[in-house]
C-alpha cells in the first residue's frame, strides 16, 4: 500500500494539514469534534497509529509548542513595522526547532490577497494573529479556517462575530472619548475639525471616530467636525487626505487622525507651517517625537506595542492549554505630548 500523507487525511476530513498533525502527533489540542474527524478519516484511509491518550497540558513541558503566522498590513507604516519585529522577536520561541513565524502583509484594501493569505497560512500554522478589515469575504475565511481547529485573533481591530478566537487591542470608545476630551480642551476659537481614518470597514477606528464625535457633540454642540477622509492605511494616501483638508476647509482648527499614514499627515501640515492646526493621533509614529516637539502632532494617543505583544503570547498559551474559546484582552494606551516625553 502507498503511504498515507497527511495531505490526503487533510482532504478527507476537510481541514487543513496542520490541523492532522496537531492530531496525529499531538502537537497541541483540537476540539473534540475536530479531532474526531481527523481520526476518522485516517481510519478510512488506513492510516494506523499507536493509541493515544487525551491531550494533557500536564503531559507536555511548561512551553507548548505553538506554529504562529500574521497578516498585517503594509511594513510602509512604521506602526506594522514595529509590530512586526516585535512579533517575530516575542514568538519564535514558542516554535519547533527548525521553525518561524510566518508573515504577509498586505495593503488594507487587497481583501482577495488576505483571504489568500489566510487559508495558506492555515494549511502551516497553528495560530493566526490578523489585522484587516471587517469585510464578509474576510470574515468568511475566519470562519472556515476555525472549524478546522486553526486560532484566529484578531489585533488591534476587532470582527464581527464569525469564529475568532480573540481580540487584543484597545477599548477604542475609551480611546476616541479621550480624544474628543482632549479637542475639547485645545480648542478656544471657531473653526472646524477633520477626521481620517484608514478605512470605514476599519471597525477599531471607526468607533474610535463614533466616540470622539459623540464627546464633542456632548460638549460642543456648535462645533463642525467634517466627514471623515480615508488615508488608506498609507502615508501618501495620509499625505493628500490632509492637504484635501487644508485647502477645502480655511478655518480647519484641528485634525484626529486614529489610523495608519501619519508620517504623510505629518509632511502635509509642515508644508504649511502658516496654518496653526492642531494634531491629535494615534502611534507609534517613525519620527514621531520629534514631530511632538516641533509642535506638529499636538497630542499622541500610544498604543503599547511590546505590551500587546506579550499579551498576546502569553494568552494563546494558556488558551491553547485550557482549550478556552474566546479571550479579550484590552490594551492600555498613553497620552504622550513634548513635555512627556
Amino acid at each position: 500500500m502507498s503511504k498515507i500523507t497527511m495531505n490526503a487525511i487533510a482532504d478527507a476530513a476537510g481541514v487543513g494539514v496542520a490541523t492532522v498533525d496537531r492530531v496525529l502527533n499531538r502537537r497541541a489540542p483540537v476540539r473534540a469534534a475536530t479531532e474526531q474527524k481527523v481520526l476518522e478519516a485516517a481510519n478510512r484511509l488506513g492510516y494506523r497509529m499507536a493509541p493515544v491518550a487525551p491531550f494533557s497540558a500536564e503531559a507536555h513541558s511548561a512551553r507548548v509548542a505553538l506554529r504562529m503566522g500574521f497578516v498585517l498590513l503594509s511594513k510602509s507604516y512604521s506602526f506594522y513595522h514595529s509590530l512586526t519585529d516585535a512579533l517575530r522577536q516575542q514568538t519564535q520561541p514558542l516554535h519547533p526547532a527548525g521553525s518561524e513565524p510566518r508573515f504577509y502583509w498586505h495593503d488594507i484594501d487587497d481583501v482577495a490577497a488576505v483571504v489568500a493569505s489566510l487559508h495558506k497560512l492555515a494549511q502551516e500554522v497553528d495560530v493566526i494573529g490578523l489585522v484587516a478589515l471587517d469585510h464578509p469575504l474576510i470574515r468568511h475565511a475566519i470562519e472556515q479556517i476555525s472549524r478546522q481547529g486553526v486560532r484566529v485573533y484578531a489585533l488591534f481591530s476587532n470582527f464581527s462575530p464569525c469564529g475568532h478566537a480573540g481580540y487584543f487591542g484597545l477599548d477604542n470608545q475609551k480611546a476616541g472619548r479621550t480624544a474628543g476630551w482632549v479637542a475639547s480642551h485645545l480648542l478656544h476659537q471657531p473653526g472646524s475639525v477633520g477626521v481620517l481614518v484608514g478605512d470605514h470597514r476599519f471597525t477599531c477606528q471607526e468607533s474610535c471616530e463614533i466616540s470622539f464625535r459623540s464627546y464633542l457633540r456632548e460638549q460642543d454642540s456648535t462645533r463642525r467636525v467634517l466627514e471623515p477622509l480615508k488615508t488608506h492605511e498609507s502615508i501618501d494616501g495620509g499625505y493628500h487626505a490632509t492637504r484635501q483638508l487644508l485647502e477645502e476647509h480655511a478655518d480647519l482648527a484641528l485634525i484626529y487622525a486614529p489610523c495608519g499614514g501619519i508620517e504623510g499627515v505629518i509632511h502635509a501640515l509642515r508644508q504649511q507651517p502658516q496654518r496653526k492646526v492642531a494634531l491629535i493621533c494615534h502611534g507609534p509614529v517613525k519620527e514621531g517625537e520629534l514631530a511632538l516637539i516641533d509642535g506638529t502632532i499636538t497630542v499622541m494617543i500610544r498604543h503599547e506595542i511590546e505590551e500587546m505583544v506579550r499579551q498576546f503570547v502569553r494568552t494563546t498559551q494558556q488558551t491553547v492549554e485550557s482549550g478556552a474559546h474566546f479571550s479579550q484582552v484590552t490594551l492600555p494606551f498613553e497620552i504622550i505630548t513634548r513635555e512627556n516625553l
